[in-house]
């Protein structure tokens, strides 16, 4: 137990005042006087003042607060020592102390309700989400991407308080269910904005996903089709054995203006003015909720000029028709699927004829950054294979299929 002794000893550079040591320090906002507390539960403690009679004046308030619990330790009953020893030598296999189990056992038994428990307050931020995605204001698909981020978070914390929860819980969580690179960015993106709506709702403090580990994402070359696999694929569309001219459409736009899928699945013919050449992306069908214009190649337009020009959407199907039509055209064009390779490969066409400034307005890109360090090297050298890439159109009698009805097909 520390003596309560107000003898101050120094030295040259530090002194000792009721036990602790009182160090000058040289920052760049002055001089500091900084009091050693010696370690506590693993880690070292240490609080600097801009005097040194503030330092000592703490110094001294330590050294009263170490004797007050010195003086309780005293007066354990002989039953509370026995299960003090008998719980130290439980926790000497675990290499914890008693403080350590303590604030564990307390961490995850704290009372929960429905005002502070992580699980309750997920349900209340989804529900939230769900009437802001009634309304317009968040699409379908990204509630539901973010409803099946947050479910294993709800399934593995849920039972805690959520200012229980800390960075290394969910550290550990991911990495037991292996989550790795994007995918982890991905889920830790959707916990984030979670725990920010609750600090807005004065539920807790803090935003721990703030503090937790930081996982490098390798960067990879993108893959690009080559011209000839595009034309492969638009031929196919046209085979005989299960014709699907309908994604002819969908086809022109994404390779040839690199309008994203899920940005196409939204765009309706009155979007498209053949006669000023341009493609509008309104606000509410844009990824980025930004309206911007597309300007049509001329391979694109006679590829639009052969599809029937009618009101409505541009591809008037469900989502899953599209994965299996692709998938049927993919395999009878013999070409492997690649993860968003239409817009990567106009980018990379684009950008070799045309350069940074006109691809960046073009993709709907506000920041060069990311074209620069994916497209530049990729496009170099590439001008005569990119002509060639805006060069197909379709061949003489080719018709798209008239489109009789909406809907799944």
């Amino acid at each position: 137990m520390k003596t309560n002794s107000k003898a101050t000893i120094k030295s040259d550079d530090y002194e000792v005042h009721y036990g602790f040591r009182i160090r000058l320090q040289n920052t760049k906002a002055g001089k500091r006087y900084q009091v050693d507390l010696g370690r506590k539960s693993g880690r070292h403690v240490r609080k600097s003042f801009p005097t040194l009679q503030e330092a000592r004046n703490w110094a001294h308030r330590m050294s009263i607060e170490a004797d007050n619990k010195g003086i309780a330790a005293l007066r354990f009953s002989e039953e509370q020592k026995t299960d003090a020893v008998e719980a130290l030598d439980t926790l000497k296999e675990f290499g914890v102390n008693l403080r350590t189990a303590a604030a564990f056992f307390a961490k995850h038994h704290k009372k929960v309700d429905r005002t502070n428990g992580f699980g309750a307050l997920i349900e209340q931020y989804l529900k939230e989400q769900q009437a802001r995605t009634n309304k317009g204001e968040l699409r379908p698909s990204t509630f539901n991407d973010m409803q099946g981020r947050l479910k294993p978070f709800q399934a593995n914390l849920g039972h805690m308080a959520i200012d229980a929860i800390e960075a290394r819980d969910i550290d550990q969580l991911m990495n037991e269910m292996s989550f790795t690179g994007t995918n982890r960015q991905n889920y830790k993106r959707y916990l984030s904005g979670f725990f920010n709506w609750a600090v807005r709702q004065k539920k807790t403090g803090s935003n721990p996903v703030t503090e937790t580990e930081t996982v490098k994402v390798e960067s990879h070359t993108p893959e690009i089709y080559t011209p000839s696999q595009v034309k492969a694929l638009f031929s196919a569309c046209y085979k005989e054995e299960k014709p699907r001219s309908e994604l002819i459409p969908f086809f022109a736009i994404a390779f040839f203006a690199g309008v994203r899928p899920e940005e196409i699945m939204r765009l309706e013919w009155k979007d498209i003015d053949l006669s000023l050449g341009e493609i509008h992306i309104r606000a509410g069908h844009s990824k980025t909720r930004q309206a911007r214009i597309v300007h049509l190649s001329d391979n694109l337009k006679k590829w639009l000029l052969q599809c029937p020009q009618k009101e409505g959407s541009i591809f008037p199907y469900s989502e899953t028709s599209l994965k299996r039509w692709r998938k049927e055209v993919h395999q009878k064009a013999g070409v492997e699927v690649i993860h968003d390779g239409a817009r990567h490969t106009f980018a990379t066409f684009y950008l070799a004829l045309h350069g940074l400034d006109d691809t960046l307005q073009e993709l709907g890109h506000t920041d060069p950054k990311m074209l620069f360090k994916h497209y530049r090297g990729l496009a170099k050298n590439r001008k005569a294979q990119a002509q060639k890439f805006f060069e197909i159109a379709p061949a003489t009698g080719e018709k798209v299929l008239k489109i009789e009805k909406q809907g799944a097909a």
